[in-house]
Formats: C-alpha cells, structure tokens, sequence
C-alpha cells in the first residue's frame, strides 16, 4: 500500500520533467539551428520582401547591421556573409543591401529562395 503512495509522485515528478525539457528543447532547437551556421564561419542574413533584416531571428537595423558586422569578435570567428533574401524580395533592395555591404571584410553570398510551385 505504501509502494503505490511512493509510485504516484515521482511518476508524476519524472513526467513534469521529461515535459520541461521537451519544452526547452521545442524553444531552443530553432535558436541552435539557425546559429549553426556561425560556427561554419557564415554569418546567414534574412531580407524580408518589406525590407527588413534579421540577423540570428532578431530583426536589425541597416545602420546596427554595419556595426555588429565590423565588430573584430565577429570577424575573427566569421568569413562570409550570407544574404538569404525571401522569394518575394525585389532585386533592387537585394542589390541596394550588397553595396552597403560591400566595404566589409567578409566575403558576400547569397543563397537564393527556393522556387515557387506554380498552381494547375
């Protein structure tokens, strides 16, 4: 009779804690996927279609960008800059976001968005 008492809460304890992590890994394992790339040496910068940057899933601005990017810390554990922009970027906020980027010390790449499926 004392067993089954003694059973239930660590039951339960061991299911609140395989429920934490599951949460914690659900929350952390984009973070980790999408800074992977850092420790190739490639710095991966989204352009959104509105023109908006977001560098490691936080949105940053084009004047913040230049600086963080000049950053000797970063330079010395990165070499490429890549630009991901999404399929319904202009080119021309492409291109104006290559030649600000241009006088950097990295080498400049971009990964272009995967086609679109046409309907019918």
């Amino acid at each position: 009779m004392k067993q089954a008492w003694l059973l239930q809460p660590s039951s339960h304890a061991l299911l609140a804690t395989a429920l934490c992590a599951f949460s914690l890994g659900l929350l952390l394992l984009p973070q980790v996927r999408l800074q992977r790339p850092l420790a190739q040496g490639v710095i991966s910068l989204h352009l959104a279609a509105d023109g908006g940057l977001r560098l490691w899933n936080q949105p940053i601005a084009a004047a913040e960008l230049r600086r963080l990017l000049a950053a000797p810390a970063l330079r010395s554990r990165a070499n490429r800059l890549r630009i991901v922009p999404d399929p319904d970027t202009p080119w021309g906020d492409v291109r104006r976001l290559l030649s600000q980027l241009d006088s950097l010390p990295l080498h400049l790449e971009i990964q272009l968005p995967a086609p679109t499926p046409k309907a019918g």
